[in-house]
Parts: C-alpha cells; structure tokens; sequence
C-alpha cells in the first residue's frame, strides 16, 4: 500500500470511535458519563450508580407525566367535530394546541396533557 493511503485509514480508524463517543454524549449534560465515553468506558462500573444520584431522579418526580402529541391530537380531532385539522402549536406549558379549519374559521383546540 501507498503510504497516503495507509494515513487515510488511520485517520479513519481514529475518528471512528469519535462518532460514537458523540452520539453517546447526547442528552443532558453529564460530564462523568461525556468523559467516560470519551475514553471509551462508558459501560463501565462507574455509571452504574447513576440512578442513586438522586438529583435528576426528584426533578423527574415533580414533572408532571404528559400524553404524547398524538393522543392530544386524537382527543382535539374529537372535540372539533369534523372540522378540518390544520397544524400544531406545538405544547405550552402542560397543554397541546391544535388548530383547525371550519367554514373559513380558525378554531385553536387546548388539550391538557397532563395524565
């Protein structure tokens, strides 16, 4: 082999575990977990203590569970009677908006998502 080839794929090879590392660092910021697989020992013994930190786990307690958009969707759709479904506000707060079309009227649907 010619020797910029050879470089090619060692540049390759050493970018390679990169990508994942990346892709393992998404989400909310950690910087154990982010370091770890930054090295590569993201499996490791070390993470396996994450639920016991209890600072993410009391945050995800007080939040109130949501219903996906979907079902919002469906139970918007039902309560707008026919009318012709034109797009999502998207959720504010604790609650899915969706407008609709009706007769040339705009008609904004409130759902809470709120389980």
């Amino acid at each position: 082999m010619s020797r910029p080839i050879v470089l090619t794929l060692a540049a390759l090879i050493a970018a390679a575990p990169l990508g994942v590392a990346q892709a393992q660092a998404r989400g909310p910021l950690d910087l154990r977990s982010d370091a770890l697989a930054a090295v590569g020992l993201a499996g490791g013994s070390l993470l396996q203590d994450r639920g016991s930190r209890g600072g993410r786990d009391r945050g995800e307690a007080e939040r109130p569970r949501l219903m996906s958009e979907a079902q919002a969707q469906s139970i918007a759709q039902s309560r707008a009677r026919g009318a012709r479904f034109v797009g999502s506000l998207g959720l504010r707060g604790t609650t899915y908006v969706f407008r609709f079309e009706r007769d040339g009227q705009i008609i904004d649907i409130a759902v809470d998502a709120r389980l």
